[in-house]
């Protein structure tokens, strides 16, 4: 145990701070020793009878995990056509996803330019429409007889006339 806390001490240098704490749980039955399958453990005979282990079934002990050899050099591990044949391929699949990409976004440009085209025909059509509302509008106001207009608004009704003529480009005698 000595040896242990100074091999600790020596990684840690604060130390095992917890040694009251380990001192309280180490006989704790929880901790205690487990005899290994096919062992026996103290008082264990008059518990059980022994078994004969049979041969089927794996130890527990070992380590079933197949080992892997180690590599000495990198560049032996590795097949210079088989990664190059795997790179080529990867290639490929990156090249076609490229171009699908790149396929994609033309469309996406291709349909934005479509729909800004739509939309400046669909103003210049509302331009063109609200022209046509303004000239058909002023038309009726110039043409619409101001006889029946009380005396204080003639001034003004001949003024937006006059007014209106000279936008067009019309004749006006009043």
């Amino acid at each position: 145990m000595k040896a242990a806390l100074k091999e600790f001490k020596e990684r840690f240098p604060n130390g095992f701070q917890h040694i009251e704490a380990w001192e309280v749980i180490r006989r704790h039955e929880k901790w205690a020793q487990v005899p290994l399958m096919g062992e026996e453990g103290e008082g264990s005979a008059h518990k059980r009878k022994p078994v004969d282990v049979d041969p089927s079934i794996p130890d527990m002990n070992e380590d079933p995990s197949p080992q892997r050899p180690q590599r000495r050099d990198k560049r032996q591990a590795t097949s210079s056509e088989g990664s190059s044949a795997e790179l080529a391929a990867q290639f490929k699949v990156y090249t076609a996803m490229k171009e699908a990409n790149q396929a994609v976004d033309l469309e996406a440009i291709e349909l934005r330019k479509k729909r800004e085209s739509e939309a400046r025909e669909l103003i210049s059509e509302q331009r063109e429409t609200m022209k046509n509302h303004n000239y058909d509008r002023n038309m009726k106001t110039f043409l619409k007889t101001h006889d029946d207009v009380p005396p204080s608004m003639l001034p003004f009704i001949l003024a937006r006339k006059r007014e209106i003529a000279n936008k067009y480009g019309w004749p006006c005698d009043f």
